[in-house]
């Protein structure tokens, strides 16, 4: 897989022989891998590239950054995981209000027809393109016959009778629903950052956390104490991971603290991703340290009883 930065550098690596997957991708969740796997089939049958051409930053944070979502992964790990999945080129671009103010004709023609010199499109039912979003599948179908594009609309992936899709994770995430989450997503959710010192809390109560630094725009899921893995480097660990604000200390700014089941590790200055398995209680507060260490040792038998039954 290669990336390309740029629309405009495209047609240089490939002019007239890819099929390229239209969408924001955040999550790369089922109903994305749905598209990306159509336009990699469709891209071989006709001995063709495939592509997706994703923007930076998310459109909302351009067009109104107080409705911008918080987001289900870095972009970094976003073009990771679309290598994974098996396409040839990963186009990232930049998003203006320029680009946003550009009708839908004119991005069928310019960009799609003109600066990609694409043969084929690939996007969800619920596509939008265009100034204002005005521009559908169905629109982008008459384009594509008078540019001379084909055009695949894939049709929406259900999980559990519920259509997947990037809003309906964070809606998951945001109420604890982290197993929910990882059937739609296809994987579990996961944070990851690089470790940092804390107010060694953890340490005087005998459990000693890994303070997680995670970028602001990520989503974190809702407050609580969680059953974890975390993965340093190739190792992988179970942990207890709490989100949340440490209320019995009275602290207020948001925290991901992650304590390693049977391991001591120096974990300082190092990343850390950590995959949110289950939820096992909600986050409050307690009357003293001694009443806060004797839930951990709960929660911490808890977690063991549901590894074990894994």
């Amino acid at each position: 897989m290669e990336i390309i930065q740029g629309i405009q550098s495209f047609r240089k690596k490939c002019d007239g022989c890819a099929v390229v997957a239209l969408g924001n991708f955040d999550g790369v969740h089922l109903g994305h891998r749905e598209i990306i796997n159509t336009t990699v089939k469709t891209a071989k049958k006709h001995g063709a590239k495939s592509a997706v051409l994703i923007f930076s930053p998310h459109p909302l944070s351009v067009l109104a950054p107080d409705k911008a979502p918080a987001l289900l992964m870095t972009m970094e790990d976003r073009i990771h995981m679309l290598g994974q999945v098996g396409v040839d080129y990963v186009i990232v671009h930049p998003f203006n209000r320029e680009f946003a103010g550009m009708p839908p004709e004119s991005f069928a023609t310019e960009v799609l027809h003109g600066k990609l010199g694409v043969s084929g499109v690939v996007v969800g039912f619920d596509y939008s393109f265009g100034r204002r979003g005005l521009g559908n599948p169905a629109e982008l179908k008459l384009l594509g016959e008078r540019l001379g594009f084909t055009v695949e609309v894939v049709n929406p992936v259900s999980v559990h009778g519920e259509p997947v899709g990037s809003t309906a994770v964070r809606k998951l995430l945001l109420e604890g629903r982290v197993e929910a989450a990882a059937d739609m997503l296809g994987y579990p959710f996961y944070l990851r950052g690089e470790v940092v010192h804390g107010d060694g809390r953890g340490r005087t109560l005998g459990f000693p956390t890994a303070n997680l630094q995670v970028p602001c725009e990520i989503i974190r899921p809702a407050h609580g104490v969680y059953l974890t893995k975390a993965l340093l480097g190739e190792e992988r660990f179970w942990a207890v991971t709490n989100v949340g604000k440490r209320p019995t200390f009275c602290k207020t700014e948001p925290s991901v603290e992650v304590h390693l089941l049977d391991t001591q590790k120096n974990l300082y200055g190092h990343e850390l991703m950590v995959e949110f398995i289950q939820k096992i209680r909600e986050e409050k507060a307690f009357s003293g340290p001694e009443a806060l260490r004797a839930q951990i040792r709960n929660d911490i038998d808890l977690a063991r009883t549901i590894i074990a039954k894994a």
